[in-house]
């Protein structure tokens, strides 16, 4: 990838991965999360699920923001980060809290659709916000990768004894 975000399209095996599992449950979190700024945010999610997501990351691989969907294909997930660059103007951030007061995140909406939301938790609201406008800043110009990436699942380690 060149000096710019880049959006990389993740597709698991299974619900099962370890990987997905992650990101679903950071979701769910999320999702959980008690408003602390922007809008309420709107009802939950409607569209059906996948085991594929999408990632906008900067030019040194570290995770700017992540898809609130999952996606059934590689062509649904490409089709709505392409809608979302045209509609960015449109989008509104939420910021939320987690289940500690030292844990916020946040999740960008268009319309009465989550759409977009944090990678990980942040220490400060503000922080998190920073970080949901960095994002959004970054949306536009990311590189779309034309293909998505079989995430495998990991390589259990084998257990060897000494004789």
């Amino acid at each position: 990838m060149s000096g710019v975000p880049g959006f990389v399209f993740l597709v698991f095996e299974s619900v099962r991965d370890p990987r997905f599992a992650g990101w679903a449950s950071f979701r769910d979190a999320i999702d959980a999360g008690h408003v602390v700024s922007g809008p309420p945010l709107p009802a939950g999610e409607t569209r059906p699920g996948g085991t594929g997501i999408w990632r906008l990351v900067a030019p040194n691989n570290r995770e700017l923001g992540r898809s609130w969907s999952a996606y059934p294909t590689f062509d649904e997930a490409h089709e709505h980060v392409v809608q979302l660059q045209r509609d960015i103007s449109g989008l509104t951030v939420t910021g939320v809290r987690g289940s500690s007061s030292s844990q916020y995140g946040w999740v960008a909406s268009l319309g009465e659709r989550r759409v977009i939301t944090s990678g990980r938790w942040f220490g400060a609201s503000s922080t998190s916000l920073q970080s949901a406008a960095t994002t959004l800043a970054a949306f536009c110009s990311g590189e779309i990768a034309a293909e998505p990436v079989l995430a495998a699942m990991p390589a259990r380690a084998v257990s060897r004894s000494r004789g």
